[in-house]
Protein backbone atom coordinates (compact mmCIF):
# COMPACT_ATOMS: atom_id res chain seq x y z
CA UNK A 1 0.00 0.00 0.00
CA UNK A 2 2.88 2.43 0.64
CA UNK A 3 4.10 1.71 -2.86
CA UNK A 4 0.81 2.43 -4.38
CA UNK A 5 0.74 5.61 -2.47
CA UNK A 6 4.50 6.63 -3.68
CA UNK A 7 3.84 5.33 -7.13
CA UNK A 8 0.95 8.10 -7.35
CA UNK A 9 2.67 10.96 -5.29
CA UNK A 10 5.42 10.11 -8.18
CA UNK A 11 2.62 10.11 -10.91
CA UNK A 12 0.86 13.45 -9.51
CA UNK A 13 4.24 15.36 -9.09
CA UNK A 14 5.22 14.55 -12.77
CA UNK A 15 2.08 15.51 -14.28
CA UNK A 16 1.91 19.04 -12.35
CA UNK A 17 5.70 19.60 -13.40
CA UNK A 18 4.71 19.28 -16.98
CA UNK A 19 1.84 21.04 -16.67
CA UNK A 20 3.42 23.87 -14.71
CA UNK A 21 6.28 23.28 -17.14
CA UNK A 22 3.89 23.46 -20.43
CA UNK A 23 2.37 26.70 -18.73
CA UNK A 24 5.52 28.64 -18.26
CA UNK A 25 6.48 27.72 -21.62
CA UNK A 26 3.50 29.16 -23.28
CA UNK A 27 3.63 32.38 -21.05
CA UNK A 28 7.67 32.69 -21.87
CA UNK A 29 6.28 32.19 -25.81
CA UNK A 30 3.91 34.96 -25.21
CA UNK A 31 6.13 37.53 -23.78
CA UNK A 32 9.06 36.95 -26.14
CA UNK A 33 7.00 36.76 -29.34
CA UNK A 34 7.50 39.61 -31.85
CA UNK A 35 10.90 40.16 -30.34
CA UNK A 36 12.69 38.55 -32.83
CA UNK A 37 13.18 41.16 -35.46
CA UNK A 38 13.76 43.96 -32.54
CA UNK A 39 18.10 43.98 -33.34
CA UNK A 40 17.20 44.06 -36.81
CA UNK A 41 14.78 47.57 -36.46
CA UNK A 42 17.32 49.07 -34.04
CA UNK A 43 20.52 48.20 -36.38
CA UNK A 44 18.14 49.76 -38.48
CA UNK A 45 17.32 53.17 -36.92
CA UNK A 46 20.86 53.39 -35.85
CA UNK A 47 22.33 52.89 -38.93
CA UNK A 48 22.11 56.75 -40.16
CA UNK A 49 23.85 58.49 -36.83
CA UNK A 50 26.38 55.56 -37.21
CA UNK A 51 27.47 56.65 -40.61
CA UNK A 52 27.42 60.48 -40.00
CA UNK A 53 29.29 59.86 -37.04
CA UNK A 54 31.76 57.50 -38.79
CA UNK A 55 31.71 60.31 -42.07
CA UNK A 56 32.23 63.12 -40.12
CA UNK A 57 35.38 61.52 -38.19
CA UNK A 58 36.79 60.62 -41.86
CA UNK A 59 36.37 64.29 -43.11
CA UNK A 60 37.70 65.84 -40.00
CA UNK A 61 40.75 63.39 -40.26
CA UNK A 62 41.57 64.07 -43.82
CA UNK A 63 40.87 67.95 -42.75
CA UNK A 64 44.00 67.46 -39.96
CA UNK A 65 46.03 65.51 -42.09
CA UNK A 66 46.23 68.51 -44.55
CA UNK A 67 47.13 71.11 -41.68
CA UNK A 68 50.08 68.48 -40.52
CA UNK A 69 51.31 67.43 -44.09
CA UNK A 70 51.59 71.48 -44.40
CA UNK A 71 53.12 71.97 -40.89
CA UNK A 72 56.30 69.37 -41.55
CA UNK A 73 56.52 70.48 -45.39
CA UNK A 74 57.29 74.34 -44.48
CA UNK A 75 58.99 72.90 -41.31
CA UNK A 76 61.08 71.01 -44.05
CA UNK A 77 61.65 74.52 -45.86
CA UNK A 78 63.03 76.12 -42.85
CA UNK A 79 65.62 73.88 -41.99
CA UNK A 80 66.67 73.44 -45.44
CA UNK A 81 66.85 77.03 -46.10
CA UNK A 82 68.85 76.88 -42.58
CA UNK A 83 71.16 75.06 -43.48
CA UNK A 84 71.96 76.19 -47.05
CA UNK A 85 73.79 79.79 -46.57
CA UNK A 86 75.69 79.55 -49.70
CA UNK A 87 74.86 76.78 -51.12
CA UNK A 88 71.93 77.26 -53.07
CA UNK A 89 71.62 79.93 -55.60
CA UNK A 90 67.43 79.95 -55.61
CA UNK A 91 66.23 79.84 -51.90
CA UNK A 92 62.62 79.69 -53.30
CA UNK A 93 62.73 77.07 -55.35
CA UNK A 94 64.86 74.98 -52.65
CA UNK A 95 62.20 76.25 -49.71
CA UNK A 96 59.38 74.69 -52.80
CA UNK A 97 60.82 71.62 -53.27
CA UNK A 98 61.13 71.03 -49.46
CA UNK A 99 57.49 71.61 -48.81
CA UNK A 100 56.41 69.48 -51.93
CA UNK A 101 58.70 66.84 -51.18
CA UNK A 102 56.92 66.53 -47.48
CA UNK A 103 53.40 67.16 -47.89
CA UNK A 104 52.96 65.09 -50.69
CA UNK A 105 49.44 64.57 -50.08
CA UNK A 106 48.91 68.23 -50.93
CA UNK A 107 48.28 69.34 -54.81
CA UNK A 108 51.30 71.73 -55.17
CA UNK A 109 48.94 73.98 -57.59
CA UNK A 110 46.96 75.06 -54.28
CA UNK A 111 50.64 76.04 -52.69
CA UNK A 112 51.64 79.60 -52.27
CA UNK A 113 54.24 80.93 -50.97
CA UNK A 114 55.48 84.09 -48.67
CA UNK A 115 59.79 83.58 -48.40
CA UNK A 116 61.43 86.12 -46.28
CA UNK A 117 65.18 86.86 -45.71
CA UNK A 118 66.39 89.04 -43.18
CA UNK A 119 70.02 89.31 -43.40
CA UNK A 120 70.62 91.39 -40.13
CA UNK A 121 71.12 89.29 -37.41
CA UNK A 122 67.72 90.37 -34.72
CA UNK A 123 65.12 89.88 -37.11
CA UNK A 124 64.54 93.72 -37.67
CA UNK A 125 61.70 94.06 -39.74
CA UNK A 126 62.49 96.98 -41.66
CA UNK A 127 65.79 94.71 -43.08
CA UNK A 128 63.27 92.09 -44.47
CA UNK A 129 63.13 91.04 -48.12
CA UNK A 130 59.40 89.43 -48.78
CA UNK A 131 58.83 87.47 -52.07
CA UNK A 132 55.34 86.12 -51.96
CA UNK A 133 54.86 83.66 -55.11
CA UNK A 134 52.07 81.48 -56.06
CA UNK A 135 55.23 79.34 -57.24
CA UNK A 136 59.11 79.94 -56.81
CA UNK A 137 59.07 77.23 -59.60
CA UNK A 138 58.58 79.32 -62.78
CA UNK A 139 61.49 81.37 -65.03
CA UNK A 140 59.46 84.25 -65.18
CA UNK A 141 59.42 84.89 -60.90
CA UNK A 142 62.28 86.64 -59.57
CA UNK A 143 63.39 85.00 -56.53
CA UNK A 144 65.51 86.18 -53.84
CA UNK A 145 68.72 86.18 -54.01
CA UNK A 146 71.00 84.27 -52.12
CA UNK A 147 73.13 86.78 -50.73
CA UNK A 148 70.24 88.06 -48.21
CA UNK A 149 70.82 84.32 -46.86
CA UNK A 150 73.65 85.03 -44.29
CA UNK A 151 74.62 83.38 -41.32
CA UNK A 152 72.87 84.66 -38.23
CA UNK A 153 70.08 86.21 -40.31
CA UNK A 154 66.86 84.77 -40.35
CA UNK A 155 64.55 82.74 -43.28
CA UNK A 156 60.64 82.71 -42.76
CA UNK A 157 58.83 80.56 -44.93
CA UNK A 158 54.79 80.89 -44.79
CA UNK A 159 53.23 78.65 -47.44
CA UNK A 160 49.44 78.22 -47.89
CA UNK A 161 47.07 75.91 -49.37
CA UNK A 162 43.96 76.74 -50.67
CA UNK A 163 42.05 74.06 -51.25
CA UNK A 164 41.22 71.66 -48.13
CA UNK A 165 38.49 69.58 -48.33
CA UNK A 166 35.60 70.06 -45.97
CA UNK A 167 32.72 68.63 -47.80
CA UNK A 168 30.51 67.08 -45.44
CA UNK A 169 27.20 64.92 -47.23
CA UNK A 170 27.39 67.40 -49.96
CA UNK A 171 27.49 70.72 -47.46
CA UNK A 172 30.22 72.65 -46.87
CA UNK A 173 31.52 73.38 -43.74
CA UNK A 174 33.49 76.40 -44.42
CA UNK A 175 31.75 78.07 -46.79
CA UNK A 176 33.96 81.20 -47.00
CA UNK A 177 36.69 78.96 -48.44
CA UNK A 178 38.98 76.72 -46.71
CA UNK A 179 42.68 77.81 -46.49
CA UNK A 180 45.67 76.61 -44.18
CA UNK A 181 48.57 78.80 -43.26
CA UNK A 182 52.17 77.52 -41.79
CA UNK A 183 54.82 79.67 -41.13
CA UNK A 184 58.55 78.76 -39.51
CA UNK A 185 61.19 81.43 -38.59
CA UNK A 186 64.59 79.96 -38.53
CA UNK A 187 68.16 81.36 -38.31
CA UNK A 188 70.50 80.61 -41.07
CA UNK A 189 73.56 78.67 -39.99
Amino acid sequence: MAIMRGLKRAAASKSEYAEARFSGGRVRALRHSGEEGQSAVEFALMLPMMMVIITGILIFGIYEMQILALTEGVSNAGRVLAVSAGQTLDPCATAVTAVTGAAAVLNPANLSYIITLNPVAGNLAVNNHSYPQASCLSANITSPPSSYMVSGGTVTVKATFNACSLQFYGNNLAPGGCSISQSITEVVQ
